[in-house]
């Protein structure tokens, strides 16, 4: 164990506490006047998963369907959802809990990682209450700087104003796992290792920029130690860390996932280009090259090397971002908060230096200490001022418009946009052919067809679109709403188009749009469908018709459909000789179709949606959405890593 552990253990209660006290009205809040922030996804899929409690494979109310675990990695959804059920509190109020837990155990955690490294105990406590105030980048990132609150951090303000929970929290847990990554590499631990897997498991179990940021640190961490050791055994307790990790994650983190998130990333960040790339492969070079030779077998340098390293490739890469649009990939200046940390860690090296010199080093540090308090007392005095007020969320457009579609509409699928769309499955299972993670998209034809709904100024191609996406209502908020974004660039184009179903003040309308049968299912001629062009292109206005003629002008054959909970959607309808039926829910391979004249096969059509080429004479079909085969190996290889680590620690254990 770490000697003088008592220490460790009280300065870590003590920090944690300490940063509990700073940001106290955070863990009261519940809905607030800050209703642009993104906090409302997490909120509103933590809520959807405590109501379908405890393992729904599906989601059925964003992007026309997709794999629930393809919305979002799972800690914090469980663990806000959790918190929500088993206590009765409101998911708006869990999710500041979950996510103000783990932002108070990160500044402990800058703590542990900080001692372990400079091996000074005030170092690592000035170091742990620097990053919960201080926020260096202001310094070089004009735009960032202006944004800020009272001088205070990054880290905070992206929490409250923005509500990155996930990212924040999964920053959090960095320091944990590079703290266990050090002591597994320096005591050459299984045991360590085997804890630095698990905080890499909440790592990227949380958020996937948290995990970008691990993946940048934790090579440059194992390089620092290697090369000043060269000890070849060292490889076998790194990889310790990224194995166990993924099989702890095995069970979500699926190969499909993967897949269907780096092609996503189109749709939630600008893509790599070509000279970044190449430039980040020369200074990787360079890098290795030089300090092999420079810090070769001195093992007292290794924490001045990872901390170099890391300034380094984190500085490159966000200010690089910044002021020279370095990107190799997804969005760089998410990464400020990483920076910063490790920045405030560099910055130490010197007040070690200097403390370290005697009297007149120390009086400089103190002189540092002052002014740097002094630069932040307005944050620090002022701290509560940051967290938004709380307000009735039952007077705004966010409540009101879910609230009239789920009393008087409840099946329908809306098009909501802006901040409402956000919000919009925060107190209601209600189908939107948007949502609010695009990075779990499934259903590719969901994106263009947004796109020129709330950017064209056809009103008819706009209609065409939604009807083939098997849309009932659309909400528009023109320009004298109260909605934050306000997306649509032309609000009155579907005036005098639509029947206008619903409406309140300040320009807010609900439009419901013309559809042969109100049910997500269409029963087609299978010739005319079989005969439908590719659509080229979100403003392929003839392609769009010959689609609605076949789905909304097709045979006279009506359709109901219901979901049966998540994973279930039940058609009666009665199908004739060739034809077809479509059901508007994203095509998955793990879907099942049971009919009253047996198992129909189950293949997609060319707008991404399930189709059944059914015989004569169906009248029901149960669409049922098996547990994929990769999910259950994934479920196997977790069980069988907690099982093999569990056992490793008892023998470990036993030993000592």
């Amino acid at each position: 164990m770490l000697k003088g552990r008592r220490t460790w253990l009280l300065d870590l209660a003590l920090l944690f506490l300490f940063t509990a006290f700073l940001i106290r009205p955070y863990w009261k809040l519940k809905y607030t006047d800050n209703w642009a922030s993104i906090e409302s996804t997490f909120i509103a899929d933590a809520r959807m998963l405590r109501d379908h409690w405890p393992r729904p494979l599906w989601q059925p109310f964003w992007y026309t369907g997709t794999r629930f675990d393809y919305v979002y990695p799972p800690a914090l959804r469980y663990g806000t959802a959790a918190i929500a059920k088993y206590s009765g509190i409101d998911p708006a109020q869990t999710y500041h809990i979950y996510t103000g837990f783990f932002y108070c155990l990160g500044i402990a955690g800058v703590y542990l990682l900080a001692r372990l490294g400079f091996g000074h105990r005030g170092i690592a406590i000035a170091a742990a209450l620097a990053a919960a105030v201080v926020s260096p980048g202001y310094l070089v990132l004009p735009d960032i700087a202006k944004d800020m609150f009272r001088n205070g951090p990054t880290r905070l303000n992206v929490l409250v104003r923005y509500g990155e929970g996930p990212h924040m929290t999964s920053f959090a847990c960095i320091p944990f796992a590079l703290a266990f990554t050090w002591l597994a590499l320096r005591r050459r631990s299984v045991s360590w290792a085997i804890a630095a897997s698990v905080a890499a498991t909440l790592v990227v179990s949380n958020n996937f920029y948290g995990a970008t940021a691990l993946a940048m640190f934790f090579p440059l961490l194992f390089w620092a130690i290697w090369v000043t050791e060269k000890n070849w055994r060292l490889f076998l307790y790194a990889a310790i860390v990224p194995l166990v990790a993924y099989g702890l994650s095995a069970f979500w983190l699926t190969p499909s996932y993967l897949k269907i998130t780096l092609r996503n990333m189109q749709f939630v960040s600008s893509s790599g280009n070509f000279w970044s790339g190449w430039l980040a492969l020369l200074l990787l070079i360079a890098f290795l090259s030089i300090t092999n030779r420079l810090f070769q077998r001195k093992p007292d340098r290794a924490w001045l090397l990872f901390l170099l390293g890391s300034a380094l490739f984190f500085t490159v890469n966000v200010l690089g971002n910044y002021w020279l649009n370095f990107r190799v990939i997804g969005e760089p200046m998410r990464l400020v908060p990483e920076l910063d940390l490790i920045w405030i860690l560099v910055a130490f090296i010197p007040i070690l230096a200097m403390w370290r010199i005697g009297r007149a080093g120390r009086a400089v540090v103190a002189v540092i200490a002052i002014a740097t308090a002094a630069l932040h007392y307005n944050y620090i005095r002022h701290s509560r001022a940051i967290f938004p007020l709380g307000t009735d969320y039952k007077t705004t457009v966010y409540w009101r418009t879910p609230a009239w579609i789920a009393a008087n509409r409840p099946e329908a699928r809306a098009y909501v946009t802006g901040a409402v769309r956000f919000w919009y499955n925060t107190w209601h299972d209600l189908n939107q052919l948007g949502g609010s993670s695009e990075q779990g998209l499934q259903n590719p034809m969901v994106m263009p067809s947004q796109w020129e709904i709330v950017m064209g100024p056809d009103p008819k191609l706009a209609i065409a679109w939604l009807q083939v996406m098997g849309v009932d209502l659309v909400a528009v908020h023109g320009p004298n709403s109260d909605e934050w974004y306000k997306d649509f660039l032309y609000p009155k184009k579907f005036d005098g188009q639509l029947k206008e179903v619903y409406g309140f003040e300040r320009d807010n309308h609900i439009f419901e749009i013309p559809r042969h049968y109100r049910s997500s299912a269409r029963i087609v001629d299978r010739a005319a469908l079989d005969a439908l062009p590719k659509i080229k292109d979100q403003t392929d206005m003839p392609g769009l018709e010959k689609y609605v003629a076949v789905y909304e002008q097709g045979p006279e054959a009506p359709t109901t459909t219901h979901w049966q909970g998540t994973d279930r959607i039940r058609f009666e309808g009665v199908t004739s000789k060739n034809q077809s039926v479509i059901l508007q829910t994203s095509y998955d391979t793990a879907w099942r179709a049971e009919s009253n004249l047996g198992r129909l096969p189950v293949t997609q059509d060319q707008l991404g949606f399930v189709r059944v080429d059914a015989p004569a004479g169906v009248t029901s079909i149960d669409l049922i959405f098996d547990k994929p085969l990769e999910k259950t190996l994934g479920e196997v290889l977790f069980v069988l890593t907690l099982l093999s680590s569990g056992w490793v620690l008892w023998k470990q254990n036993a030993r000592a």
